[in-house]
């Protein structure tokens, strides 16, 4: 007789056994389950610690900077001139008079009717030289289907600079067809430059046709025959009644961290106005608080404990995975260890520009003292967090200690390392209890068909001889 399932011989219900004997069999599992669950969950807990310890030390380094407290805003009138200051400039007000702008060196040829004819002589090459009045020398060269107007043009845009050492560099000239009337064209050529050692000197061409077009001497304007379109000159503006002349229209560094674009010539001189920035160090010192605000609330997070309800045996699902965890406690006590040890310098600790810590741990910020301490004093600001520039300060010392914990070989991927292998540990111990268990159900699942069969055969056999002695209990009578 085939059995097909488990107590179809027997009658008795093996496959409802079985499965209690696995279930009983499984509960060797939790256990270890329970270990990966509670390591898996410390390894993204110490991910959430780096990321919010990232995120501060990223605030933390813009304090590093003493330059942040040093920052500079210039008013002036913009319609004249702007003003690009660094914190190396001098705060003060200051009289500017714009007298000339800068100006490029421009000459153009007299009308042709068709800019694509060719203008030169039969030759294969010709050379076209612009000499300027600092001694560069731009050297075209054209072959005789590059004489026309256009052609001219191309070539001047896209020659190389050569300069005494062999070095190259983008055409010093701009060069346009200009549509002057109808059928009217002109060659315009204008010096990238501006100021009056960036003009063109002379124009020529050893193309004895092509010269009587673009032919140019600045010293001889009645034998050139291109002309002046646009005169070469340089920037003249006073600066607090000094006069200054520049061979451009941005002149940095007009005084120590000071950079001036001259946009228009003024009838009379506009104030120029350098004062201090506090916003910036105020926006980045709250910035700050914030970013370690978040990280304690992280933290405050990761070790959260709830005591667990009496008799039970699973821990309190709301309890952070990093509850107790020495790695985390070191990394925050570090921190605050900082903040409590005075600094040398007219502000020795946080409180004294208004930032304290509360009960919960958290900073708060006295905005108003805060301010103040910025306006009045701003280098002692400075100090109190960039120190000696290297070592010392409160933002140099944080940063130090912070990078130390999430560098690549830092506090928190050791402890994430060891994680990591305990965990695989516990997968491979995981996968040897669970063939273990296999390999039980898998005999357990054997024995019982041989029960079922025998029972099944044992159930034939008692039915056969009842049959035989009820045919013999007959056979008397």
């Amino acid at each position: 007789m085939a059995i097909n399932a488990l107590g179809i011989g027997s009658g008795i219900d093996l496959g409802e056994i079985l499965n209690q004997l696995e279930a009983a069999e499984k509960t060797r599992l939790a256990p270890i389950t329970t270990q990966q669950k509670a390591i898996n969950a410390k390894i993204s807990g110490f991910g959430k610690l780096k990321s919010a310890l990232t995120t501060f030390n990223t605030a933390t380094a813009k304090l590093q900077k003493k330059e942040l407290f040093q920052s500079r805003t210039a008013t002036g009138n913009n319609d004249y001139f702007s003003v690009k200051v660094s914190s190396k400039a001098a705060l003060g007000n200051y009289a500017v008079t714009v007298d000339q702008l800068a100006t490029s060196h421009g000459v153009a040829t007299s009308a042709i009717n068709d800019k694509a004819t060719q203008l030169g002589n039969d030759n294969e090459t010709r050379t076209i030289t612009i000499e300027q009045a600092n001694g560069d020398k731009l050297n075209v060269t054209l072959s005789k289907d590059e004489t026309s107007l256009e052609a001219i043009a191309n070539a001047i845009n896209n020659a190389q600079f050569v300069d005494e050492n062999g070095k190259t560099s983008p055409s010093t000239m701009n060069a346009a067809v200009v549509r002057s009337g109808d059928g009217r064209y002109q060659l315009s050529i204008t010096s990238k430059e501006t100021g009056e050692l960036q003009s063109i000197t002379s124009i020529s061409s050893d193309d004895e046709k092509l010269n009587e077009i673009i032919g140019f001497d600045i010293n001889q304007p009645n034998n050139s025959h291109m002309t002046e379109v646009s005169k070469a000159q340089d920037a003249k503006f006073s600066f607090n009644g000094i006069a200054i002349t520049s061979s451009s229209n941005t002149v940095k560094d007009v005084v120590a961290g000071v950079d001036i674009t001259l946009k228009a010539t003024t009838t009379t001189s506009q104030n120029l106005a350098i004062t201090a920035d506090d916003e910036k160090a105020e926006e980045a010192i709250k910035e700050w608080v914030e970013a370690f605000n978040q990280l304690q609330s992280t933290i405050s997070t990761l070790t959260q404990f709830t005591a667990d309800e009496k008799n039970s045996k699973e821990l309190n699902s709301s309890n952070g995975p990093l509850v107790g965890d020495a790695t985390l406690r070191n990394i925050d006590q570090s921190i605050r260890s900082i903040f409590a040890k005075g600094q040398s310098g007219e502000f020795s600790v946080l409180a004294q520009i208004g930032v304290n810590m509360n009960k919960d741990g958290q900073l708060t910020i006295n905005e108003n003292q805060l301010k103040k301490a910025l306006t009045e004093n701003s280098d002692a600001v400075a100090t109190l967090f960039t120190g000696d520039g290297k070592n010392t300060g409160i933002a140099n010392e944080v940063f130090a200690k912070v990078s130390g914990f999430i560098d690549s070989d830092g506090m928190i991927d050791s402890a994430t390392n060891g994680l990591n292998t305990t965990l695989k540990s516990l997968d491979k111990r995981h996968d040897q209890v669970s063939n273990s268990i296999e390999q039980t159900i898998d005999r357990y699942r054997t024995q019982f068909t041989k029960l079922d069969i025998l029972i099944n055969s044992l159930d034939s056999m008692s039915n056969y001889l009842t049959t035989q002695f009820d045919m013999m209990a007959n056979l008397k009578k």
